[in-house]
């Protein structure tokens, strides 16, 4: 399940603040790749809504479409139901939006994957969540067709989403739209194979001659955080300037300035910096260039600042390869538990600073001081 970005509507600033809206079904569905961060494809789409008026956008999730043609499709489109239901539960929703987005069958009468639709209804409506908003897309792009399942049996085409108000701020505060799930996975996957061997290499005589562990004495440590930091902060004003550049000699000494933990801390607080987008370019390079099992830091500090904008497909994309590279990394499973929380931007910073302790990892949606959850999730 792949959960996202919050929309600038979403934000739990006060109600009257000035708000993107999207002003129709087509609309909406144009919106769905700048909340998510790809187009998405086969996927079921919900969206949490809240606020005042029960229509405020907050939590988007995907999860894959069981294939129609199985024989067991009934079963699965249960458990899609179920499962995705649970999920947005946690932003303690108001109402929700539902979308169903895949090829149709050439009959406007006959809309895929009702049942599913069906079921999803079903589940939220026993948490007291109304799907005021249940539909089905051929896909996310411009001019492809939509319907909505409910008797209405509104029709019409997605408008361009370059040009609807919604992905226009989107991308003007930032947001990067890929064209799916494959070009998110781009940015993480592994790069050329006899690089990342030479690297391992270096790095296995590094440790084998001394390396850092971060078990020197206190004064040597001091040096290597300091050397680390150092080797960090170049790193990024290249990446800063456009010419960030990651020979074999660089990467090996960024992973060994990484695997320090004071290193590790300083690296999250840059991240929520004032040079946040070129430390996330950083990120994004090393955890490619890095070698497993130390790609997995880098990979980490990618899904963070990933989270502070509230990227959710890139974060879980990114926890993916780290959990890959370092089965069982202590760091990994700590930042997975606040994306699985569904953390707003502002309570990732928030956790930052108190140093990402695991007892203030809350899911959205969960009781806080001075305030009570409507419902929980079954």
């Amino acid at each position: 399940m792949t959960r996202s970005r919050r929309s600038r509507s979403s934000s739990p600033a006060p109600d009257d603040q000035p708000v993107v809206r999207v002003c129709d079904q087509g609309e909406l569905v144009a919106a769905i790749p700048a909340m998510l961060g790809f187009h998405p494809r086969h996927s079921l789409v919900l969206m949490a809504t809240g606020g005042s008026s029960g229509r405020r956008l907050g939590l988007t999730l995907r999860i894959d479409l069981p294939p129609p043609e199985i024989p067991a499709y009934a079963e699965h489109a249960e458990v899609v139901a179920v499962s995705a239901a649970r999920g947005l539960l946690l932003d303690d929703p108001v109402g929700a939006v539902a979308v169903v987005l895949a090829p149709g069958t050439g009959d406007p009468s006959c809309l895929p994957h009702r049942r599913l639709a069906g079921l999803v209804a079903q589940a939220l409506a026993e948490h007291d969540v109304d799907v005021h908003t249940l539909l089905w897309a051929e896909s996310t792009t411009g001019g492809a067709h939509w319907a909505c399942y409910d008797a209405c049996a509104c029709r019409g085409l997605v408008p361009d989403p370059a040009v609807t108000e919604f992905v226009v701020a989107t991308v003007a505060e930032g947001g990067v739209v890929h064209a799916d799930r494959d070009a998110l996975e781009r940015l993480v996957a592994p790069t050329d194979p006899a690089a990342l061997r030479r690297r391992e290499e270096l790095l296995i005589r590094g440790d084998e001659g001394g390396g850092t562990t971060g078990a020197a004495d206190g004064g040597g440590l001091a040096v290597e955080v300091t050397s680390g930091e150092a080797a960090l902060e170049a790193a990024v004003a290249d990446a800063a300037a456009g010419r960030l550049a990651l020979p074999d000699s660089r990467v090996v000494e960024l992973a060994t300035a990484l695997a320090i933990p004071a290193v590790q801390q300083t690296a999250l607080q840059w991240s929520a910096g004032a040079r946040a987008a070129a430390t996330e370019q950083l990120w994004a390079a090393l955890t490619r260039e890095t070698p497993a099992p130390q790609a997995a830091v880098p990979a980490v500090l990618l899904a963070v600042s990933a989270l502070l904008r509230g990227d959710g497909a890139l974060a879980n994309i990114a926890l993916e390869r780290a959990e890959h590279a370092w089965p069982g990394h202590l760091l990994s499973g700590v930042v997975r538990s606040a994306a699985e929380a569904g953390l707003r931007p502002s309570d990732v910073r928030e956790w930052l600073r108190a140093g990402l302790a695991p007892e203030r990892v809350q899911p959205v949606g969960a009781p806080r001081s001075g305030r009570r959850a409507r419902r929980r999730p079954a």
